[in-house]
Formats: structure tokens, sequence, C-alpha cells
């Protein structure tokens, strides 16, 4: 194994948990491989068909993904080629039938379509493994599900005793639990490394769509190009994928963009030119995605939330994979959590559109949390982190201003309860701010005694407030079908419970970026009208409760 690793990979030594998946594989053990992005992955089935000769088929989700490991292989001088659904030639199914590949690519289409006969022929010339690489699109929970992953299952009886293999870098206990049921594996070894990128730096920036942003986008992308490293920016939309490119052209910036309708060769050189460093930037959507391996980008910044934390953690870990010091911002709008309708399509299942609505607020619960943002999607993974701040986040460096808002949320928790904690959060917002919207005349909670209290403050005030309850476990964020509910935890009922006339127990919470503005800026409510509101509010409780 060592001897192989040197003479084709060039590395002296195995990275953490290779050698071992290897030696499970070389066994005819079922493998599930969970490792971070740029962990190295790939060496797990690249190498067992070098060392006991025979072939080894890898089911891989993009064609362009395929060619790029083929092209990388042959250098290597490891023979492979790939197999897809559209192919006419078959000039490499005839050649892998007669086992003269060392590694064969598939699409899960090409898999789940070949004949019976096929396969009898690879099995006669020499299987060693069957890999599924991004294993994550075979779970309905997972960030990329794909229905034709979750055919694969019927290549187990097609190829009985060879090893499967599952790798991938993001899932949750519960995606990992799915791919091994899906691909009905016994026994596997499952292996996971820590999903802990050490040198990168995490930060998030509430933001608004702008000219005043985009200026200041443009120059903080400038420092980096001035100082040699590559940057990528992902964006939800296609539309920001033009704007920002547009900006930085006229900024004397040379950027390339890539996006799903761009045609195949447009991407292509695109791509082509970022790889070989003819151009620092791309500026794309989630289209420019898996496969993406250059070790020097210094900076990736997400212009607006991705849809999950998988896919923001692969990729933001583009970033720095030659392990020298990177950062990783993340710009969202309050806008971005509210696409749950568009990413839940008609013909999604149930479980998807739960998977997606729950990946959807963890998205929104990091963006919001003012504790150490590594430790969160370390947990969010499973993983335990070592300390409480990892020093390399913008919560852990930043001293954040805290201060007493027993008074803010007591309002706020009291709203809930009144609406007996069935409604979205803009109900509650626009009752505190004084609505006569008819939807809250219909359901006369314009009669409340706290109806108009919270006027003073901005709507993303009290929703900046209101992320700050649900992170420190005041309140709960429920589903159902595409719409999420605000309603008070049993801590946040405790909370309420301690309260009496003109006195609240303290609650310290930091005051976030979205809670810094004209509200702030001596135009909120003063102490002493505060208290009056609620002395006002609890006269009115007790009027009508007698």
């Amino acid at each position: 194994m060592e001897a192989i690793l040197k003479s084709y990979f060039g590395f002296s030594a195995f990275r953490p948990y290779q050698k071992e998946v290897i030696q499970g594989i070389l066994r005819g053990k079922d493998c599930l491989v969970v490792k971070g992005t740029g962990s190295g992955k790939s060496l797990c089935y690249q190498l067992p068909p070098l060392v006991v000769g025979k072939t080894g088929i890898v089911v891989s989700p993009l064609i362009s993904l395929m060619q790029d490991q083929v092209m990388a292989l042959k250098q290597r001088g490891i023979k492979s080629e790939y197999l897809g659904s559209t192919q006419t030639d078959y000039t490499v199914q005839h050649k892998a039938e007669r086992g003269q590949y060392n590694i064969l690519f598939m699409t899960p289409e090409k898999a789940c379509s070949v004949s019976t006969s096929f396969w009898s022929k690879l099995k006669t010339a020499g299987i060693c493994l069957f890999a599924v690489d991004e294993a994550h699109c075979i779970s309905e929970w997972g960030h990329d599900f794909r229905v034709e992953y979750k055919q694969l299952d019927k290549l187990r009886d097609v190829l009985p005793g060879l090893p499967f293999v599952a790798l991938t870098a993001t899932a949750t206990e519960k995606v990992r639990n799915d791919i091994i049921n899906s691909l009905k594996m016994k026994d596997p070894q499952v292996t996971i490394g820590s999903f802990d990128r050490t040198n990168l730096f995490y930060g998030v920036k509430s933001f608004d769509r702008g000219p005043l942003f985009m200026n200041k986008l443009v120059l903080d992308i400038s420092k980096y190009v001035a100082s040699g490293g590559s940057t990528i920016i992902y964006c939800t939309t296609i539309k920001d994928v033009e704007q920002i490119s547009k900006a930085l052209e006229e900024a004397g910036i040379s950027a390339g963009i890539y996006h799903g309708l761009m045609d195949k060769t447009s991407r292509a050189e695109s791509h082509r030119l970022f790889i070989r460093d003819e151009v620092q930037v791309m500026v794309a959507t989630v289209a420019f995605g898996m496969g993406i391996d250059k070790p020097n980008v210094r900076q990736v910044i997400h212009y607006g939330c991705p849809k999950s934390l998988e896919s923001y953690y692969q990729e933001s870990g583009r970033g720095g994979r030659d392990g020298i010091a990177s950062v990783c911002w993340l710009y969202y709008t309050r806008s971005d959590f509210a696409k749950a309708d568009f990413y839940c399509g008609e013909s999604l299942t149930e479980n998807q559109r739960t998977a997606i609505m729950e990946s959807l607020m963890a998205a929104q619960q990091y963006c919001s949390i003012a504790t150490c943002r590594r430790n969160f999607l370390l947990s969010y993974f499973g993983e335990k982190s070592q300390s409480e701040k990892c020093g390399n986040c913008d919560n852990c460096i930043d001293s954040k201003k805290e201060r007493d808002m027993s008074k803010e949320a007591f309002l706020l928790l009291a709203c809930i309860q009144s609406c007996w904690g069935t409604w979205g959060l803009n109900i509650y917002v626009d009752i505190l701010r004084g609505s006569r919207a008819k939807k809250i005349r219909n359901a006369q909670f314009d009669m409340l005694p706290l109806h108009g209290l919270g006027k003073e403050y901005s709507s993303n005030w009290w929703k900046a407030l209101a992320s700050q309850l649900i992170s420190n476990g005041y309140l709960t964020e429920n589903i159902r079908d595409v719409y999420r509910t605000i309603s008070i935890s049993a801590k946040g009922k405790k909370f309420l419970n301690s309260v009496r006339q003109d006195c609240l127990p303290p609650l310290i919470l930091p005051v976030t970026s979205e809670m810094i503005g004209e509200n702030e800026n001596d135009s909120a409510l003063s102490e002493a009208g505060k208290m009056e509101n609620l002395a006002t509010y609890f006269q009115r409780r007790e009027n009508e409760a007698f």
C-alpha cells in the first residue's frame, strides 16, 4: 500500500483514516466514509484497485466531475475512464468488460440501466469495490437529494459479496443512517473524520443590497486580488452573479462567472481560467460545485445565505485547501429565510420538504447566533468541540455589546403566549408594532393589551431578538408544511412565570448588528417609558382577569 501510494500519488504517508478505510475495503467490508472537504476521500477508492489488480467502480453525480477525475488519474498513469447515460460509443464499455481499467466511473443513471450481462462480464474480469461518491445524494434528508441515487440498492443483488463504499463530506447522523439503510450495508465500517477546518475563519454579517455594500464588497475583494489569492463568490441567483461580476469589471478586476444557464463550453472555459489562475475571482451560483479542488483559494464569500448548513460547509470548505489561513464571509438578508416555498417544489415528498425546512432553519440559526460559529457547525455535524471559543470566527474575536433585554423579551414572549403560539413570527411582530392589518383585526389581536407596546423598535429589531431567543432556548421554531410557527419553550415559560409586576428577571443577550441602527441610537424606548408601558399592560391584564 505504501509503495503504491508513493509511486502513483507521490505521498510518503497516509492522511488520517485513509489507511484504515482502505484496509477495510480490502477485507471486503462495506464502508461509510464521512470526511471533510479536501481530506483525501478519493484515495480511499483509488488505491485498492491498484493493490489487487482489479477494477473499481465509482458512481459520481456529474459528467464534468468524472472527466476531471479521469484526466487527473491518467496523468498519474492510472487506467481510468467514465460511462455516462448518453454515451453511444461502446468502446469504453467493451474495454471495461475485459478488465482493462483500474477505475471506471459511472453516473447513477448509467449504473442502474446497464444490462446484467455487462455486470456479469465485469465480475468475470474482476471487480474489487463499488464506490458511491457524494453519497449524501442518496438521502431524502440530505441537502442534494437525487432520485437516481436512491435506486443504487438494486445493484446489491447483481453484485453480491462486493464491498460497497459510500463517501461524503457532509452528512448528519440522520443522513448517515439513511445512506447505510438505502445501500443495504451489512455491518459497515463507519469512519467519521473531523469537520474542523482550523485554518478557516468564519464570519457572518447582515447586509442591504445596494451600491454602498457593493462598493465595500469590491474593495474587500481587491485586497485579496492584490495579495495574489483567489476568491470564490457564491450567489443565490444568476442576477446577483451578473451584478457582482459587472461591479468587479468596472473596478478593473477580472472575474469569471459560472451558472447553470451558461452553455457547457462557456462553463468549462470559465472553470479552466480560474483553476489556472488566469482569473483570480470566480462569481458563481452553486452550479460551481462538486470537484472544485483549487488549493490557493484565500477567500470564499456567500452573497446570500445558502439553503442548508451542509451546502455552506461544503462551499466554504473550498477555501484554504493548502492549509494556509483563509476567510469565509457569509452575508445575508432576512428575505433569504423566506424562500422555503421556492425550494419546496410540488414534486417533493413530505420528508424532503421537512428536510429542506429544517436545513433552512439551521442556516438561519447559524447566521443569528452570538456564540462560536465553528462550534455551532461542529455540533450540527455531531462533533464535540474542544473549547468554548475557537478564536477564529467573528463572534470569538469581537467583544459583542450585551444588554439586559428582559423587558423586550417579556413583551415578545407574552405576545406569543396570548396568540397560543400557533402563528409565524411576522404576526407577533406586527402586533407589538401596533399593526391594524386585516389579518390582525380579523383575529382581534388589535384588542390585546400589549398591542403596539413595541412600536418603537423596527420589525428587523424584533426579528433579530426572536433569533436570539431561539438560539438561547426561550422560543421554539416548528415546521408546518412549508411554513414556520414560533412557540414558547419550557425555558421560555419558566421565564414568563417568574415575572412579577414591574419586576423582571434579568435576561442578558448580545446586541447583534441588526439591533444597532436608528432604533439603538437614543430613539428607542427610555427605561421609564418601558416600565410605564409594562405597568399599563399588567394593569389591563389584572382588570380583565378581575
